[in-house]
């Protein structure tokens, strides 16, 4: 007996994807009220008291939105077909769990923060490493985006 084995990779499935996206509106939201509450000139443990739920209910709604991405948004498909962007769609893939860890530490990082008191001492720290990690996301985003946009040719423009 002889079993074939065809090397397989991951491609985009442009439409499965854009839904994904589109869908989950409660992520934006979330990291709009998030970023607000960074934002907001408050006494540090006003600030922190809106940090922490927003950062555990951001935390929640990434690991749904990987989770989704990662089963419908991206598919494996034979080696032969695979698309000439290959390495770059892996890399992209490969960063919902680096930002899934960085939002988990944080989510931790914050409750920690407020569970021991040390308000004061390491808000301010808290508050530029949300900032970085919403940079860092909204990037990944933007990439995914324009894999969207590279593997939908009905959506590329025919001028």
């Amino acid at each position: 007996m002889s079993a074939s084995t065809t090397a397989r990779t991951i491609a985009v499935n442009p439409a499965f994807l854009q839904e994904i996206k589109d869908s989950n509106l409660s992520l934006w939201k979330t990291f709009e009220r998030l970023s607000q509450a960074c934002a907001t000139v408050q006494d540090r443990s006003a600030t922190l008291q809106r940090v922490v739920p927003l950062l555990g209910e951001l935390r929640d709604l990434l690991a749904l939105e990987f989770a989704l991405e990662e089963s419908y948004g991206y598919v494996e498909v034979p080696t032969a077909i695979a698309p000439a962007n290959n390495h770059l769609l892996q890399d992209i893939r490969s960063q919902h769990c680096s930002l899934y860890l960085k939002i988990n530490e944080l989510a931790e990082q914050a409750e920690e923060l407020q569970y021991r008191g040390l308000v004061n001492e390491r808000v301010d720290s808290l508050i530029a490493e949300v900032r970085e990690f919403e940079l860092r996301f909204r990037d990944h985003e933007r990439m995914e985006l324009d894999l969207i946009q590279c593997s939908n040719p009905s959506k590329l423009d025919r001028s």
